[in-house]
């Protein structure tokens, strides 16, 4: 198995925590990607022994809106296909 990685974050360079465990190729692209749209510091350090491949998954999926409301004509966001609908995440 190849070695893996875990990508930290932080706003401060005391304070980061993890925020995925993968392969170095694919900790650099998701960082290289997150660098235009977040500010703070960024740092790749080897994975413990027996870690797994995980990524932290976003807070917004679904996106920010309140679906606990039912309202006429504002359902989930998404598109219908010939395959059904399918919710944009």
């Amino acid at each position: 198995m190849a070695q893996l990685y875990t990508l930290l974050y932080g706003k401060s360079k005391k304070r980061m925590h993890p925020i995925m465990t993968d392969v170095m190729r694919s900790i650099k692209k998701y960082m290289d990607a997150r660098k235009h749209s977040t500010t703070g510091w960024h740092e790749i350090v080897p994975a413990e022994s027996g870690a797994t491949a995980w990524r932290q998954k976003s807070a917004t999926i679904g996106g920010n809106r309140c679906e606990s409301v039912a309202r006429i004509g504002h359902g989930p966001s998404g598109y219908i296909s010939k395959r059904g609908f399918n919710p944009h995440t």
